[in-house]
């Protein structure tokens, strides 16, 4: 079963090349709310194991599941579950501010829900 992620920051990666010759490089440029799908094709190799990654339901290539990891614990990468939780967990505070008649705190979390995850 493949896993989704969606890209909730900008950034690069640097494709690694399993050419004899490796002596060309390829960058992929990720944008905010682009789709990963690691699918449960792995492959190792000499530099590790690796999944076969879509991005987009178009552009398929092999990544390393350390960089996803790194990816995914520096939080460029979120899973649909985890915004969800965020989303679910913000709505109760705002909850929580009304009763409570907080409204900075109110104002602060309303901030945060309105900001777009993806």
């Amino acid at each position: 079963m493949s896993e989704l992620y969606i890209a909730i920051e900008q950034f690069e990666h640097q494709v690694d090349c399993f050419c004899p010759d490796a002596d060309h490089m390829n960058i992929l440029h990720f944008q905010k709310g682009d789709l990963i799908e690691v699918t449960p094709d792995r492959k190792y190799t000499f530099l590790g194991w690796y999944a076969l990654v879509v991005i987009n339901g178009q552009q398929v290539f092999y990544m390393a599941i350390e960089d996803i990891e790194r990816y995914f614990m520096g939080e460029c990468l979120s899973s649909q579950l985890d915004i969800d939780l965020k989303i679910n967990y913000l709505q109760y505070k705002i909850d929580q501010d009304l009763e409570a008649g907080d409204r900075d705190s109110f104002a602060e979390n309303s901030r945060k829900l309105a900001k777009p995850a993806a």
